[in-house]
């Protein structure tokens, strides 16, 4: 039997749209600019301003002909930014002394037991 006219089988009701801030960065991201007569991916120009500030502490905005100086603070709290974000984390733990292995991974084949 067929629901009634404007009811659905689905008791929730359709799931909201996706608002969250890193899928719409990511869509927009995802688009080409043009910078300097040039079409290049969003993320291609996110990714060189990111390098020109962590290496260089100066930044220029595409179009624009001057630098900006970033202050050694914001230099500094940028950096941490950036380790802490894009930075991938480790799931290894270095149980080493001077050269000195603590631990030892030990294997087994697994046909003899």
């Amino acid at each position: 039997m067929a629901p009634a006219k404007g009811t659905t089988n689905n008791p929730n009701g359709r799931p909201p749209k996706s608002k969250a801030l890193t899928d719409l960065l990511v869509k927009r991201l995802n688009k080409t600019v043009e910078v300097s007569g040039k079409k290049i991916a969003g993320k291609r120009v996110v990714a060189s301003l990111v390098s020109q500030v962590l290496t260089t502490g100066r930044l220029t905005f595409p179009g624009d002909t001057g630098q900006s100086v970033v202050s050694i603070k914001d230099w500094m709290e940028f950096v941490k930014w950036a380790y802490q974000y894009l930075e991938p984390p480790t799931n290894s733990l270095d149980l080493s002394t001077l050269g000195q292995a603590l631990c030892q991974t030990v294997g087994f084949d697994v046909d003899k037991l």
